[in-house]
Order: C-alpha cells, then sequence, then structure tokens
C-alpha cells in the first residue's frame, strides 16, 4: 500500500476499492452490538417492515466504507479526521456486495500548523446493482512531507 503525504494527494482522481461482500451474520452481530433495532437484527420482522427485509444501521454501512477506504492501494497517511458529511441513499442488505469509490475535491496548507495539510474527499460507496448506497464528504488533517 502506498501512503500519502499532502503534497502526494491527487486532487480530481478517483480510486476504487476493492469488493466487500456483507454477510447476514455479520450485519445481525454488529447491530446487536451497536444499533439492536429489529429491522437490523430479526429477519423475521424486518420482512414484515417496511424495508421488506434486514437492513444494515448507517453505523455498519459507515464502518464498510472506512475498511474499504483503509484497504486502498493508495491512501493519505491520516493525522486525525475533522469533519464528516454522511448521506445514506439507498439500504445496505446481506449479500450486497459493496465497492468505495474516492476522490480528493480540495486539500489546502494548513494555515496555523505548517508541518501538516488539510484535505477534502468525496467517497461513495455502491452496490452490485451501481446504485449509490452512502455518499461522504471527509475532510482530513494530512502530515506534510517538507515541513514534519
Amino acid at each position: 500500500m502506498q501512503e500519502w503525504y499532502f503534497e502526494d494527494i491527487p486532487l480530481k482522481q478517483p480510486l476504487t476499492t476493492s469488493e466487500y461482500v456483507v454477510t447476514e451474520e455479520e450485519l445481525i452481530a454488529f447491530a446487536r452490538k451497536w444499533d439492536p433495532l429489529p429491522i437490523h437484527t430479526d429477519p423475521e420482522a424486518a420482512r414484515a417492515s417496511p424495508h421488506g427485509g434486514l437492513i444494515a444501521s448507517s453505523t455498519y454501512t459507515h464502518a464498510v466504507a472506512s475498511a474499504l477506504g483503509h484497504r486502498m492501494a493508495a491512501r493519505p497517511l491520516i493525522i486525525a479526521g475533522n469533519e464528516t458529511t454522511s448521506r445514506y441513499l439507498q439500504p445496505v442488505r446481506p449479500g450486497d456486495r459493496l465497492v468505495a469509490t474516492s476522490e480528493c475535491v480540495y486539500k489546502r496548507e494548513s494555515r496555523s500548523k505548517p508541518d501538516r495539510g488539510i484535505a477534502r474527499f468525496m467517497v461513495t460507496l455502491r452496490n452490485q446493482k451501481g446504485e449509490s448506497v452512502l455518499e461522504l464528504e471527509s475532510t482530513l488533517v494530512v502530515p506534510r512531507r517538507d515541513r514534519g
């Protein structure tokens, strides 16, 4: 895996991850611990819901997007996350095959700390049908090579 300093991050060059397959067992286990609503944990109750079956919690969906981002062939070194905005567009279901695309849309040097920069990424998580299930805008604090 290639890790980027601030200077290395390319603008407007989308990168796509490998695929992640959502299993019913993992979806339910995650929800039992972190978001125990029946639409996430009980297949029978979920079938009777407006969703017509089990769906992943938003927290699970975000965790999958995050994990995929960390598995990319190239990604920024991260000092800290600064801000994230999320939009959940379609439910994630057992058996879905998810792929993330990430693109740096903005970056600037820090005004107060010369050893770092700020980079904003747009991340889209899609299912096997090509439907966007999650859009993230994530702002990261990234170390600079020439000032560190």
